[in-house]
């Protein structure tokens, strides 16, 4: 081997520059464009978010979120009545009595007699009238039970028929109730007690002669029992039997009534009961089932009243009864403001009290319109009105205010002007306050074209 080649390393090691690779110029371009374009694209999101929440602020400025009181106008009908001091008068006859004792009436207040009819009797002894009186209750029961027997027709053991003629009962008592028709209303209740009997006895396959046997035997046993002396009072003619007699018969009479005056209304106050009429009577007959009473108004309000026209007229003394009564004639002073009205009605409900002077309840206006709540009514450039939701619209409807009663207003009913002669209650208005309108109660800050979110 020659000394050159001596000289040099066997292997020679690898140099670290010599390994590291040199990057091109272009490459950093391009990293910086990418670098560029990932700012200006999380740049250009945020911006779009910034106006996208501007845009929803914006729209939440214009479209307020509220939340306010509202109700539904709803229709009315308010009567203002009066109270007023009325004289009754009916077509009555009194009953003398007959004999001193205890009367045992036969026949019940306010009954439909016949003329010769027996209605009471008088005894010596007061055990006796307890023994009449429990006679009169099983004479009742013992006609029900044969009016109730099944031998009165084939046609009484058919169920489905019975059920059929029961509901019918039962719907017409309803009615003549609603009607204020109670003579009525007695005689089906009777009458229906005694289908319902035979109903009874139908399904039960029973009868009821073993108590009808039981019960005439007990009023035998009872008929032999009286002891004490007794007189019959028979009904002097027919008509509606009272067993209480006031005193007043011979004063507030039908014949008064017709020439009745202004100045002889003012003294029907000073009348005093007869205490002798009271004394020597067994009871009295109400011949006619019309009767009447006289009430005083103001001449203004009287005019209101028109002849020949039912009324509704409340009766204190009766639980409140009220009963249509038909306005007949009128009686006008010259020298007072004042009218007295004459009112007759043929209803003669159990149990009324028919006292000659009593407080009643006369209806004298009548006011009906579309209802809503004083704090609704609001004032708007002069003119009164409510504020509606129309949609999701707050809309003012302008109204006129005809009624005020406790919190609420009674306003007018709009009038469709494609048909101004017609009454139209469902008739609904874009400018003016309308029936089933949505009204807006609360006192908030709102404005005629408000939206609501």
């Amino acid at each position: 081997m020659s000394s050159e080649n001596r000289n040099l390393p066997e292997k020679q090691a690898p140099s670290a520059v010599a390994t590291r690779r040199i990057a091109p110029k272009g490459a950093k371009r391009d990293k910086y464009i990418k670098l560029a374009k990932r700012f200006l694209a999380q740049f250009g999101t945020a911006i779009i978010a910034v106006a996208l929440v501007a845009y929803i602020f914006l729209q939440l400025m214009l479209n307020v979120s509220v939340s306010i009181d509202r109700e539904t106008a709803t229709y009315a009908s308010i009567t203002d009545r009066a109270e007023l001091e009325a004289f009754l008068f009916r077509d009555e006859q009194l009953i003398p009595a007959g004999a001193s004792g205890t009367n045992c009436f036969l026949a019940e207040e306010g009954e439909k007699v016949r003329a010769g009819e027996e209605i009471a009797v008088t005894y010596s002894d007061p055990e006796d009238v307890k023994i009449q009186s429990r006679i009169s209750e099983i004479d009742k029961r013992i006609d029900i039970l044969e009016r109730s027997s099944l031998s009165l027709g084939a046609s009484t053991t058919d169920i489905q028929k019975l059920d059929s003629e029961i509901d019918e009962l039962v719907l017409s008592i309803i009615r003549q109730a609603d009607n204020n028709d109670f003579d009525k209303v007695l005689r089906e209740k009777e009458e229906l007690l005694i289908l319902m009997n035979r109903r009874q006895a139908l399904i039960q396959s029973e009868s009821y002669k073993d108590e009808l046997e039981s019960l005439k035997s007990e009023r035998e046993s009872l008929n032999s029992s009286l002891t004490g002396a007794s007189f019959i009072t028979t009904a002097p003619q027919s008509g509606y039997f009272y067993s209480t007699v006031d005193g007043y018969e011979n004063s507030f009479t039908l014949e008064r009534l017709e020439t009745l005056t202004g100045e002889g209304f003012e003294q029907l106050s000073d009348s005093l009961p007869d205490k002798s009429v009271i004394s020597s009577s067994a009871g009295k007959i109400v011949r006619s089932s019309t009767w009447y009473i006289a009430v005083a108004l103001d001449k203004r309000t009287a005019e209101t009243f028109r002849d020949g026209k039912s009324y509704p007229i409340t009766f204190q003394y009766s639980n409140n009864t009220e009963l249509n009564m038909t306005l007949d004639r009128r009686i006008t002073r010259t020298d007072k403001n004042m009218t007295v009205l004459v009112f007759s009605t043929k209803l003669m409900p159990e149990g009324f009290d028919y006292s000659r002077c009593q407080t009643v309840e006369l209806p004298v206006a009548t006011h009906e319109g579309i209802r809503v709540s004083n704090s609704a009514i609001r004032i708007k450039d002069g003119e009164t009105g409510v504020y509606t939701v129309v949609g999701s619209k707050i809309v003012f409807k302008k109204t006129e205010v005809l009624y005020n009663y406790g919190s609420y207003s009674i306003c007018a009913i709009p009038v469709n002007p494609a048909y101004p002669e017609r009454r139209d209650i469902a008739y609904s208005s874009k400018t003016q306050l309308s029936l089933h309108d949505s009204v807006v109660t609360d006192s908030g800050e709102i404005y005629d074209g408000m939206r609501l979110k």
